[in-house]
C-alpha cells in the first residue's frame, strides 16, 4: 500500500498557509469510498471469519432444530346455512346476512384457534391418554399418579363433558394440551374468496395430518351441536309458551261463552260466533245491525227519488202544455197511460202507411184511419196533461215514506244504543280470544319448524380438501437458513470493519494527509521489500544487508525509486538552493520510515551530483550504519557521518 512521507518538513519560505489540524472532522460530510475500500481489503479476513461463523451457526441451528411438518386442510364457508325447512324468520335472515359478510370469515378464522375447540380435539382424538407426549413431545402431567389415573379413566372423563349448567368442562391436562396446540394451528383466509386454509405444524407428519383433519371436523361438529342445543332450548321454551297460551285461550273462550249465555242479546249487535272458537262464523252481522243497514238503504233511496221527482216537476211546470217536451221527461214518458197512448198512435200510423199503398186520401178507409189517429193523439194529450197531478201526488207519497223511514231509523238506533252497552263486553272478550288463538297457532307453527330444524346435520362450513400426509418438512429450511447465516455473518463482518474504520483516526491516503494537516504532500513512496509488500514488523526482523532499503541504487526502475526522485524534484522547487540546504526527517513514534526516507533521499541527491551529509539523529537505535553497511565504531550518541558523492 502507498504511504505518505510523515517526516517531510516544508521550509518556511513556502507561501502556502498552514490550516488548523481539524483532522477527519473537517471532511466528515464527504463520503470517501476509496478509504472504505482500502479498509475492507485490509480487514477482509475479519469478514471471512464472520461469514464462516455465520455458516457454522446456521449448520448448528439445522443440526439442533427438530424438523417440522405442515398439514393443510381447506374449508369453505357458504353464504347461508343449508336447511331443509323453508323458514323466513328474522333470526334466519340475520344469520344469513352475517354469514355473507367478511366479519363471519374473520370470526370463523379466530374460532379455529380457540382453546375450547382444541380441547375438544384433544378429547375426541384421545391425545391426553399418554400425558400429551404425542402432541408436545413431552409429558405435561406433574406426577405419575395423576397421569396414570387419567390414562386409565379416559372414558369417564369423556362422558362427563357437561356440568349441571350444560357447559362443557375439560380436565387440566386437556386444557394444557389445548394451550400448547394454539401455536401449531394457523388459519388463513384466502383473499377474495370464501375459503379458509387451515395449517397445522408438528414434528410428526402423521400427527400433523391427524390434527389438521381433527380441527376442521371438530369445528363443524361443534357448530352443529351448538345449533342443536340452541334449537332444543328454543323448543323447550316454545313448548312452555304453548302450554301457557293454551291455558289463556281456554280461559278467554270460556269467558266469552259464559258472557254470551248471560247476555244473549249481545249477538244482535256485533257478530254471532266470533269468539266461540268455531271457524267461519265471523262475517255474519247481528239482527240490529242488519235492520239499521236496511232502513238506512231505503231512506237513502227515498231521498233520491224525492229529489229526482221534484226536479222533473219543476221541468213540467216550466214546459207548460208542450206535449213533445213533456214526453221527454222520464216520469211522464214512463207512465202507463202515456205509454199505451203512444203505442196506439204508432199502431194507427203503421196502418195508415199500409193503407196509403192501396188507397187514396179520400177513400173511406183512409179517412176512418185518420180520424182514429186524431182521436188517439187527443187521448195522448189528455194522458200527458193528466200526469202532472199524478207527479205531485207521487212526490207527496215519497215525502211521507221518507218521514216514516226516518222515524224507523231513529227507533232502530235507539235499540242499537241500548244493546251496545251489552255487546261491548262481549266484543272485548271476543277480541281477546282471537288474539290468544292467533298467538297459539303461531307458536304451534314455530314448534313444528324448530322440531324439524334441530335434527338437520348440516353446517355452513365444510371441508372441501382433506389433508394429505406431508412428505417434506417446512422448518427448518436448509437453503434459507444457510443463506441467512452467510448474509448475517457478512453483515456482521462489514459492520465490524466499517465500525472500526469509523473509529480509526489514522491517515491512510494522500488526500487525507493534505486535508487533515493543511500541508502539501510532495511524494508518496510505496513500502516494498524484495519479496513484495510486507508488514513493518517483518521488515524490522530482516537483516539490513538483505533488505531493499536503498531502492534508489539497488532498484532504480522501481516505483519507490521514482517516488524519491519526485520528492527530490518537488523539494528543489521550493526556493533558492541556499535556503534549502538542510532537510529534517522526523516522526512521533519509531518504525515509521525516517531512516528509509532519509537514506533514499540522500542517495537521490547524490545521484544528481550534490555532496550530502547524512546525520543519524536516533540516539537510541541508530540504523544508518546498517543500511550503508558500515561498522558503528562510535557510541550510539555519536553522529554517523557519511560523505556521499
Amino acid at each position: 500500500p502507498a504511504h505518505s512521507i510523515p517526516g517531510t518538513t516544508v521550509p518556511t519560505i513556502s507561501e502556502k498557509p498552514v490550516a488548523h489540524l481539524t483532522g477527519q472532522y473537517a471532511e466528515a460530510h464527504n463520503f470517501d469510498f476509496r478509504r472504505l475500500w482500502h479498509s475492507l481489503v485490509e480487514r477482509i479476513w475479519i469478514v471471512a471469519i464472520c461469514v464462516l461463523a455465520g455458516l457454522f451457526l446456521a449448520l448448528g441451528y439445522l443440526a439442533r432444530t427438530p424438523k417440522l411438518y405442515q398439514a393443510h386442510t381447506l374449508l369453505e364457508v357458504e353464504f347461508q346455512e343449508p336447511s331443509f325447512v323453508p323458514t323466513a324468520d328474522y333470526t334466519t335472515r340475520t344469520r344469513s346476512v352475517f354469514l355473507a359478510s367478511q366479519e363471519a370469515l374473520k370470526t370463523i378464522e379466530q374460532n379455529l384457534t380457540n382453546q375450547t375447540l382444541l380441547a375438544r380435539v384433544v378429547r375426541s382424538e384421545g391425545l391426553a391418554q399418554d400425558g400429551g407426549h404425542a402432541v408436545l413431545g413431552q409429558s405435561v402431567v406433574a406426577n405419575k399418579s395423576s397421569s396414570a389415573t387419567e390414562r386409565t379413566e379416559p372414558s369417564q372423563a369423556g362422558n362427563k363433558t357437561q356440568n349441571a349448567s350444560g357447559v362443557t368442562t375439560f380436565t387440566p391436562l386437556e386444557e394444557a394440551l389445548a394451550r400448547g396446540m394454539v401455536g401449531m394451528v394457523t388459519p388463513a383466509i384466502r383473499r377474495g374468496t370464501r375459503l379458509i386454509d387451515l395449517y397445522v405444524t408438528h414434528s410428526d407428519p402423521a400427527m400433523a395430518q391427524r390434527l389438521a383433519e381433527a380441527v376442521g371436523r371438530e369445528y363443524i361438529r361443534n357448530s352443529i351441536e351448538r345449533r342443536a342445543s340452541s334449537s332444543e332450548d328454543a323448543l323447550r321454551y316454545l313448548l312452555e309458551e304453548e302450554e301457557r297460551l293454551k291455558r289463556n285461550l281456554q280461559k278467554s273462550e270460556a269467558a266469552a261463552t259464559e258472557y254470551k249465555a248471560k247476555n244473549p242479546d249481545a249477538l244482535q249487535l256485533g257478530g254471532s260466533a266470533a269468539a266461540t272458537g268455531s271457524q267461519g262464523a265471523g262475517a255474519k252481522g247481528g239482527l240490529v245491525e242488519d235492520n239499521l243497514q236496511d232502513i238506512n238503504t231505503k231512506l237513502t233511496g227515498a231521498r233520491g227519488d224525492q229529489i229526482r221527482l221534484e226536479g222533473q216537476l219543476q221541468q213540467v211546470d216550466h214546459i207548460g202544455n208542450n206535449i213533445d217536451a213533456l214526453l221527454a221527461i222520464p216520469f211522464i214518458s214512463g207512465a202507463t197511460m202515456v205509454a199505451d197512448a203512444r203505442a196506439k198512435i204508432i199502431q194507427i200510423e203503421a196502418g195508415i202507411t199500409t193503407l196509403a199503398l192501396r188507397y187514396k186520401d179520400k177513400h173511406p178507409r183512409m179517412m176512418a184511419a185518420k180520424a182514429s189517429l186524431a182521436e188517439a193523439k187527443v187521448k195522448l194529450r189528455e194522458a200527458v196533461l193528466a200526469q202532472r197531478p199524478i207527479l205531485r201526488n207521487t212526490i207527496e207519497q215519497t215525502k211521507a215514506l221518507e218521514a216514516s223511514l226516518q222515524q224507523a231509523l231513529q227507533n232502530q238506533q235507539g235499540v242499537a244504543v241500548n244493546l251496545n252497552r251489552t255487546a261491548i263486553g262481549y266484543q272485548e272478550l271476543a277480541r281477546q280470544a282471537e288474539t290468544d288463538r292467533a298467538l297459539y297457532e303461531s307458536v304451534l307453527r314455530q314448534i313444528k319448524d324448530t322440531n324439524l330444524a334441530k335434527d338437520v346435520k348440516a353446517n355452513a362450513v365444510s371441508v372441501i380438501e382433506h389433508s394429505p400426509l406431508p412428505n417434506f418438512p417446512v422448518s427448518p429450511r436448509p437453503t434459507k437458513t444457510i443463506l441467512l447465516g452467510l448474509l448475517g455473518g457478512l453483515a456482521v463482518g462489514l459492520a465490524f470493519v466499517f465500525g472500526v474504520d469509523a473509529l480509526d483516526r489514522s491517515i491512510r491516503t494522500v488526500d487525507q494527509a493534505e486535508s487533515t494537516l493543511g500541508l502539501p504532500v510532495f511524494a508518496a513512496v510505496p513500502d516494498t521489500t524484495d519479496e513484495g509488500p510486507v508488514s513493518r514488523l517483518k521488515r524490522r526482523t530482516k537483516a539490513f544487508r538483505r533488505s531493499n532499503y536503498r531502492v534508489v541504487v539497488e532498484t532504480p526502475e522501481s516505483p519507490a525509486a521514482e517516488a524519491f526522485r519526485n520528492l527530490r524534484a518537488a523539494l528543489s522547487l521550493l526556493g533558492p538552493e541556499a535556503e534549502r540546504k538542510v532537510s529534517l526527517f522526523t516522526s512521533a513514534v519509531p518504525n515509521e520510515g525516517k531512516s528509509f526516507t532519509s537514506a533514499n533521499y540522500s542517495l537521490a541527491l547524490a545521484q544528481q551530483g550534490y555532496r550530502v551529509l547524512l546525520i543519524d539523529g536516533d540516539l537510541r537505535r541508530p540504523n544508518m550504519h546498517r543500511i550503508f553497511r558500515f561498522p558503528n565504531a562510535r557510541n550510539n550518541s555519536d553522529e554517523d557521518r557519511l560523505p556521499c558523492g
